[in-house]
């Protein structure tokens, strides 16, 4: 039997403090969710195998911090990544609103070669606090809404 291929992945996520990147990666990977807020310092990551058709991927998820004193740590997180998911959540006009300026930043920092087809991904959570609408307005990038807390449209 031949041996498969791993392919790495890159991902990064980005969006203000509090919308719950760390709460997404928890989830996805460790299958985990916790209600207490903690904010990340920095950056974390971890890791997931996730198969696609017959190919073998590694997925390298990276966290960052969401508070502006840690942007300028972006170059060196933000290097050779082959995707970038942003978050918002769908409650907070501010945190949509700041999406343009995490894009426009990641796109300076991780100098990708193609910048006009680099692949993001558009995440609206805590969709189940009440008042939560979608909120989206721009254009080619893929949208999910989700909740960590129940656990809902997590493995896409």
């Amino acid at each position: 039997m031949a041996s498969r291929r791993r392919t790495l992945l890159k991902v990064i996520i980005l969006g203000d403090s509090g919308v719950g990147k760390t709460s997404l990666m928890n989830q996805y990977v460790n299958k985990k969710f916790s209600n207490q807020y903690k904010a990340t310092i920095g950056a974390d990551f971890l890791t997931k195998e996730v198969q696609f058709e017959d190919r073998l991927f590694t997925l390298q998820i990276w966290d960052t911090a969401g508070q502006e004193r840690f942007q300028s740590l972006g170059v060196a997180f933000y290097r050779g990544a082959d995707c970038c998911v942003l978050v918002y959540d769908v409650n907070s006009m501010k945190s949509f609103d700041n999406l343009n300026n995490w894009r426009e930043e990641f796109l300076i920092q991780a100098s990708p070669s193609d910048p006009d087809n680099f692949p993001f991904v558009l995440l609206g959570n805590k969709v189940d606090v009440d008042g939560g609408n979608s909120r989206v307005v721009m254009i080619d990038i893929h949208f999910i809404a989700f909740s960590m807390n129940i656990f809902s449209g997590v493995d896409c």
